[in-house]
């Protein structure tokens, strides 16, 4: 076949891209649905036919939701760290307290 009829192959750059595009999928025991078993990678198919755009749109949203849940993490834990600081000073004086039991029970 004379070189001008056959597609340019893309070029490494585009192989990395492309690679890092693609989802990756979490298998678990079982190999899928029944759909898989009847069309094997049909996702990754369908992945591969999605125009370029898609693909982005769909690999930032999936980091977005990742980065999100992430910065509420560490909101939270702002405010759980300073309640478990404050925490210490809800322990009863020593004033008032029984030696025999524990500050712990006598909160109950």
């Amino acid at each position: 076949t004379p070189s001008g009829s056959r597609a340019a192959h893309p070029s490494s750059e585009e192989n990395k891209k492309a690679a890092m595009m693609r989802q990756a999928r979490i298998l678990r025991g079982g190999g899928g649905g029944i759909a898989d078993k009847m069309f094997p990678g049909y996702k990754d198919k369908i992945w591969a036919a999605l125009p370029q755009s898609i693909r982005e749109q769909q690999v930032k949203g999936a980091n977005n939701a990742f980065e999100k849940h992430i910065a509420q993490h560490k909101s939270w834990q702002g405010y759980l760290l300073s309640w478990k600081s404050m925490e210490k000073s809800f322990e009863p004086s020593q004033k008032y307290r029984k030696p025999a039991v524990d500050w712990r029970r006598q909160m109950e």
